[in-house]
């Protein structure tokens, strides 16, 4: 009875019973508070003022703050375990580090003290989810099921409140702006799309179908160009690890390294022009404009070539009042300057974004940190030895922050505290920091059985 009460997403160790249930208890906690924090929020279906993003919340920092302390037992029951991880993610840790420590240079310490400090919990409830997963494909149902929820709780806001879920360019839903909703619905889509891949059973099927539709429609009223787009191309990509299972994995593995040298080339290329993404655009798009955003990638490259190397601190740039708001002392003649002041919050490129923050070596470092991620989970999930089920979490991991590298292009999200894509990142690199462990898991059968796969 005690087998099948005990969860697959953590297995029990032998000895006392009580303690690995009440372990499993607080990790599934954990892992319900985070995706309510990350998908719903404190504050949903309300707009923020500028003067509350530069003070922040503290109902905010209340639940990160329980997540947090909740982490921390987590990662002492599983202190071995996340001694490992942390040698292995060293690279992602020390990033962190260096925003932290980025106080010392900071245009505004005060910014940067709070906001790194959130980076920092954020990063330690992130790596006690990672540690407290001892079965893949119980953390894809999890966050399949999740993720489904949350979209249904967005299609019901809409349809109850479609004065505040509903803008003139798109739905929003619960979030401040239709590029959010855009992106849950393609992180929703993702890991919709590859839970089927390893689903077994057709009932499975053709629930994770109708779920697929709800997370798909969602993603169509957002009207978020950019979401869309790429979960178009992320179908592309995950039909890469399909392949894997019906033809073999040198061909795809062929493939990917042709892809992932094409992505290579692109990153050198637009490190060549000096990240200057205006010029980048106009070599592959008649717009060069890019709807208005040439102008403030302009802007951002100027602000960044100022502190190349160590950025202005980091959360020191946008949101420090109106007052010092950067594009407060703008002359008219652009649109930027006749925007009101404090709307504009990031430089819509995730690259530019992190170099304001943090300077171009630290973003070089964040761009490699992701690209080292994605190709581990890519080779894990074609070439181990791993259940079907185990690899399509992996795949679908591998798919996310392949469309990471690519979303940084028009937003910023690139090691941005709080953001949703990052929360979601941040577990996948953590996750697949400790892949070679979890992969030479097998769940009990009592505890598969209990699973809804």
């Amino acid at each position: 009875m005690s087998e099948v009460a005990t969860p697959a997403l953590f297995n029990a160790p032998t000895g006392s019973k009580a303690v690995p249930d009440r372990r499993a208890g607080a990790h599934a906690v954990l892992l319900i508070g985070y995706l309510l924090y990350t998908f719903v929020g404190t504050h949903p279906l309300a707009d923020t003022s500028v003067g509350d993003r530069v003070d922040g919340s503290g109902l905010d920092r209340l639940v990160v703050l329980s997540l947090f302390l909740l982490s921390l037992t987590i990662l002492w029951a599983n202190r071995r375990a996340a001694m490992f991880c942390a040698l292995s993610s060293a690279p992602f840790l020390l990033l962190v580090a260096f925003s932290l420590f980025s106080i010392v240079w900071s245009d505004y310490p005060d910014l940067t003290l709070r906001r790194g400090a959130l980076l920092f919990l954020l990063t330690v409830i992130a790596m006690a989810l990672a540690i407290g997963i001892k079965d893949l494909r119980s953390f894809h149902t999890y966050l399949f099921v999740g993720l489904t929820a949350i979209v249904a709780i967005n299609l019901l806001a809409t349809a109850l409140a479609p004065s505040l879920a509903i803008t003139d360019i798109g739905v929003k839903g619960l979030y401040t702006q239709k590029n959010v909703a855009g992106i849950v619905g393609m992180i929703a889509v993702v890991i919709g799309a590859t839970w089927i891949q390893g689903a077994d059973r057709p009932r499975s099927v053709y629930l994770g179908l109708v779920a697929l539709v709800l997370a798909a429609f969602f993603l169509f009223i957002t009207r978020s160009k950019t979401s869309i787009n790429l979960t178009i191309l992320a179908l592309g990509v995950n039909g890469v690890f399909v392949l894997a299972e019906l033809l073999g994995g040198r061909f795809v593995l062929f493939v990917l390294f042709i892809c992932l040298m094409l992505l290579a080339a692109l990153f050198s290329t637009f490190a060549a022009i000096d990240f200057d993404l205006a010029k980048a655009v106009e070599l592959v798009f008649t717009d060069a404009s890019f709807t208005g955003r040439d102008e403030l990638w302009a802007f951002a490259h100027k602000a960044a070539s100022q502190r190349p190397w160590l950025g202005h601190g980091y959360g020191a740039f946008w949101d420090v009042g109106l007052v010092n708001d950067p594009l407060a002392k703008l002359e008219p003649g652009t649109w930027l300057a006749d925007v009101p002041v404090g709307t504009i919050n990031q430089a819509h490129n995730g690259y530019l974004e992190l170099w304001l923050h943090l300077g171009l070596p630290a973003t070089i470092v964040a761009t490699l940190i992701v690209m080292q991620g994605l190709v581990s989970a890519a080779w894990r999930a074609i070439a181990s030895s791993g259940s079907r089920q185990a690899r399509a979490m992996l795949g679908g991991l591998a798919t996310l922050l392949f469309l990471y590298l690519f979303h940084n292009f028009t937003e910023a999200t690139l090691f941005m505290r709080g953001s949703v894509f990052f929360n979601v990142i941040m577990v996948a690199l953590l996750v697949v920091s400790r892949a070679d462990d979890l992969l030479l898991v097998r769940p009990r059968r009592a505890a598969s059985r209990a699973q809804f796969r």
